[in-house]
């Protein structure tokens, strides 16, 4: 298993100009164990005899690594076959102990951090499609165009700082060109066809999918550690949300008022409503007797379509308490869309929306974030988004009415409680009366 090095030429061992240094080329030879026996196998081509013994060298230290694993001496001797044919290079020993320590095959090529990512997000078929595509986004945007090429078995802490200081040259370089009025000149590294500022959250969400994907690698042997777990990115900051009082929400809410989506907006500013669950609440799931509302169903708008969901966590799927005004509303808004339906004829597209356009069809999440925006502008008060203006005031406006933090909690979502939970008489009426509380407070403030 020691193995020798010799000299050669076209003219065979009798060649009297073999003693010559520049007369034919150096070999190595070495009987290994492989995977279709015990084989003798010679390379050569080597300038000089110590560069034939450097890589002889190589092998007998890659064979020394399998030890008595009579497996490993063969998959590491076809390894060594397959690799020196026609002057291939052998990997480094501390590779081939990582693969044997893994179970892997010391010969295999190993994947790059970028094959290995798209591999780990294809094999991710239970997650929202949401969920999907803001992974995708991390991936392409981001972690492949930097950390792509990297071996995923060598990727290391500093690799993963380097991508975030990257970031942090990016978000310089925009902030310099806005303070200078300059023309936009997309920085480098940057593959974004619309650059913005990167913030700490969403460099938390990027750093959160690489962390992921990692740590399924380790679960699956590929690599023995996660790398990511030497990274610290600078800390979130977490400031109470935007929200609107209750004078503002009611100045919202009055120039709304003449608005198709009036009562959309007001479900919203009131009981904290999400954007998807708004737009894709069914009459199948309103007691309007009640005055409950069960949230089963949501509405995405991916790009240019809109896609039906299931509620973000087991908590949001939940019932939500009208107060008797709003149920009132609902029961009028229902006999204004039979109208409509009837009208339509067979035109009508139905998919049992209690929100929906003339024709049935459901109102598309952005239109939904833009009107909502308008009338905020319009209304002169604070502009939020829809999870700010009604998700975040609906919670705030419930404690400043003076609702149980408990019931406020169920109300929105911020709960493990799902709708398969049942629901008490005295549990019931506490979030009744919640509701009529927080009406009571912003219908009074807009008197």
């Amino acid at each position: 298993m020691s193995g020798s090095t010799f000299k050669r030429c076209p003219h065979g061992k009798g060649c009297p100009d073999l003693v010559k240094r520049r007369h034919g080329s150096w070999f190595w030879a070495i009987r290994l164990d492989t995977g279709t026996g015990r084989q003798l196998v010679r390379r050569g081509g080597f300038p000089l005899e110590r560069d034939a013994a450097a890589q002889l060298e190589r092998v007998r230290e890659l064979i020394a690594l399998a030890g008595a694993d009579d497996d490993a001496r063969r998959q590491i001797g076809d390894m060594i076959t397959e690799r020196t044919i026609r002057g291939g290079q052998l990997p480094d020993a501390d590779t081939v102990r990582r693969r044997l320590a893994l179970g892997a095959d010391p010969g295999s090529p190993g994947v790059t951090l970028g094959e290995w990512l798209d591999s780990w997000l294809k094999g991710r078929r239970k997650l929202r499609e949401s969920v999907v595509r803001s992974y995708r986004s991390h991936i392409e945007l981001w972690l492949k165009p930097n950390l792509g090429h990297i071996p995923l078995e060598r990727l290391r802490a500093p690799h993963i700082d380097e991508l975030f200081d990257t970031i942090e040259r990016i978000n310089a370089e925009i902030t310099g060109q806005r303070a200078a009025g300059r023309a936009w000149i997309a920085p480098a590294g940057d593959v974004r066809k619309s650059p913005t500022v990167v913030g700490i959250a969403t460099q938390h969400r990027i750093f959160a999918t690489l962390r992921a994907a990692l740590n399924a690698a380790v679960r699956q042997r590929q690599i023995p550690f996660n790398p990511a777990m030497g990274v610290e990115l600078e800390p979130e900051t977490r400031s109470e949300a935007p929200r609107w009082s209750p004078a503002e929400a009611a100045r919202f809410l009055a120039a709304a008022a003449d608005d198709p989506l009036y009562l959309m907006f007001r479900i919203a500013v009131l009981r904290g409503l999400r954007r998807g669950e708004l737009v894709g609440v069914r009459w199948a799931d309103a007691d309007l007797d009640a005055g409950e509302l069960t949230l089963a169903h949501t509405l995405l708008q991916l790009g240019g379509r809109i896609v039906p969901g299931t509620p973000k966590t087991t908590g949001s799927e939940r019932k939500v308490f009208l107060d008797g005004a709003t149920a009132d509303l609902l029961r009028q808004h229902r006999k204004a869309q039979l109208a409509a339906r009837l009208r339509a004829g067979t035109a009508w597209e139905d998919g049992d929306l209690i929100f929906a356009r003339e024709d049935g069809s459901p109102w598309p999440p952005d239109y939904v974030l833009r009107r909502f925006k308008k009338i905020a502008k319009d209304a002169g008060v604070p502009v939020l988004t829809v999870h700010q203006g009604g998700r975040h005031t609906g919670n705030s406006l419930m404690r400043d009415a003076g609702v149980d933090d408990t019931v406020r909690m169920r109300e929105v979502g911020h709960t493990t409680k799902s709708v398969s939970d049942r629901y008490t008489h005295t549990l019931a009426e506490q979030h009744r009366q919640g509701a009529e509380a927080t009406a009571a407070l912003v219908d009074g403030a807009g008197k």
